[in-house]
């Protein structure tokens, strides 16, 4: 026991100085805290970081999952107003589309196979326009010749007509009555077609008529009063042409995009002056053109054509005369004094009455282009070079006192604006010299001198169109340079002619 007790000691014998040397704060880390001690518990806050930092990585987390909701509830709100304006677009587009197919429905219905009277295929038609012109050249004076009035400022009717078409299979005929007040009261007969058809496409293969209708050469002939813009036609067109219609047989048709028509005419339009709707002479016209019509893309039509006209002229002889005496009171007396105040005027032969060959070529071409429904330009362009030909503006007579030939050239170009559904804006600049080899003399010499009349026109509608009937209000304005004109000292000068014409029209 005691080498027990002695084992034991040695060691705490040998352990206490070493406990005695060292410092007591050394000691505090290795012991217990005191039960009940204010010491900082190390582990609770290590604890309390750690939540701290949880709820942090949540709230980040939390934050970007409402940011991902967020972006993905906004896309599907732009997806639903994308989705939402797409779908008024069509069905805007679709109503608009509905309501023209109706009217073009119900327009084609009335246009192609009316029953008027319980005759299928007859349909009435016409228009009235009610002129206003305003002239530089108007006086108030009387035409010596004529004695007709050389007022131009006036109000009257230009044009009323009534038309009864019948268009069924394998027939068709036209009747179209004119009234006007541009010489007086007039009314006459128009057009006037008997035809026998063969069907086709959009028009017949083979048509063939008789009667009065238009002469088929160029555009602007061929055009309906109603559809152009501008009050007249060109001056070359209204010189070679004059009335645009003629008697005779006809021979026209197309087949997919191509069109065409010949015909055999009196060759005395409507409209002349010296023999309208007659024929003084066994010759006659033969006039015909070869064209295109197409859809050549989804708002653009192109028309196009060559045109060319050959027949004879009639020129008026001179019956024969006798000797004639004539007393010349050269004194002026009143009396009889001398045999110097008679005078002998020889008799002539007369004149037997005699054709003259006329001829014409031309093109013509018209191109449309609409952006949308109540947006488009036309734009549209026609010349003719003729010999002989003029039968309006200074009618061609190579055996009168000229003694030569009248080498005639015109055209036009012209531009018609789309404004809306209600307004039309129209340009056109037209070019016609009567004859290319005139002279003058000025001083006693002879020089080469020009006779072309050149006109701009500025033409502005307005229109309203319904079902049934359109209207239009129609103001232009023709600033005409036109080389008839004499100065104070006989030279040619700008004859004063230009025209201001204000038009009602209404068409059913």
């Amino acid at each position: 026991m005691l080498l027990g007790l002695l084992c034991i000691g040695g060691p705490l014998s040998v352990a206490t100085p070493a406990l005695a040397q060292t410092d007591s704060s050394a000691q505090v880390p290795n012991s217990a805290p005191a039960e009940g001690t204010a010491a900082p518990d190390v582990e609770s806050k290590t604890e309390s970081k750690n939540e701290t930092g949880d709820l942090a990585d949540q709230l980040t987390q939390q934050r970007g999952e409402l940011a991902s909701l967020r972006d993905e509830f906004q896309g599907k709100l732009d997806e639903f107003k994308r989705k939402l304006a797409d779908e008024r677009a069509a069905r805007e587009a679709a109503e608009a589309r509905a309501q023209e197919t109706a009217r073009a429905t119900v327009e084609s219905v009335l246009k192609a196979s009316p029953k008027v009277g319980g005759i299928e295929g007859f349909r009435l038609s016409g228009f009235i326009q009610t002129d206003f012109t305003a002239k530089q050249i108007s006086e108030d004076q009387l035409n010596s010749a004529t004695g007709a009035p050389l007022n131009e400022d006036r109000i009257f009717i230009r044009r009323a007509r009534l038309r009864a078409t019948l268009d069924q299979r394998y027939l068709a005929g036209v009747f179209e009555i004119d009234a006007n007040t541009v010489s007086g009261l007039q009314v006459r007969p128009m057009d006037v077609e008997a035809t026998v058809k063969w069907p086709g496409g959009e028009v017949p293969l083979v048509a063939l008529s008789a009667g009065i209708f238009k002469i088929p050469f160029g555009y602007e002939v061929i055009q309906r009063d109603y559809e152009r813009l501008f009050a007249e036609r060109s001056t070359f067109i209204r010189a070679f042409f004059p009335g645009e219609y003629d008697l005779g047989a006809r021979v026209a048709g197309g087949w997919r995009f191509v069109r065409y028509a010949l015909a055999v005419q009196n060759g005395e339009p409507l409209g002349e002056s010296t023999f309208p709707a007659r024929d003084p002479n066994q010759a006659k016209d033969i006039t015909g053109r070869l064209g295109i019509l197409s859809n050549v893309a989804d708002g653009v039509a192109v028309q196009a054509g060559f045109s060319a006209l050959t027949g004879k002229g009639f020129h008026k002889g001179t019956p024969p005369t006798k000797q004639t005496l004539t007393w010349s009171d050269r004194n002026e007396d009143g009396q009889y004094t001398g045999s110097g105040e008679l005078i002998v005027s020889p008799g002539t032969s007369g004149q037997p009455s005699q054709n003259f060959s006329r001829y014409a070529i031309g093109a013509d071409a018209l191109v449309t282009v609409e952006y949308f429904k109540s947006a488009g330009t036309t734009v549209y362009a026609e010349f003719a070079r003729a010999s002989n030909l003029d039968r309006g503006v200074l009618p061609a007579d190579p055996l009168g006192p000229l003694g030569r030939d009248m080498r005639e050239w015109g055209y036009y170009v012209a531009a018609v604006q789309d404004i809306g559904r209600h307004f039309k804006l129209g340009f056109r600049y037209d070019y016609y010299n009567p004859d290319m080899d005139s002279t003058d003399r000025q001083a006693t010499v002879t020089v080469l001198s020009s006779q072309a009349v050149s006109t701009y026109s500025t033409a502005l509608a307005l229109v309203e169109k319904s079902s049934a009937l359109s209207g239009r209000l129609v103001a232009e304005y023709d600033v005409v340079r036109d080389h008839q004109g004499r100065d104070s000292n006989g030279l040619p000068a700008d004859l004063r002619n230009n025209v201001f014409t204000l038009r009602a029209e209404v068409a059913f």
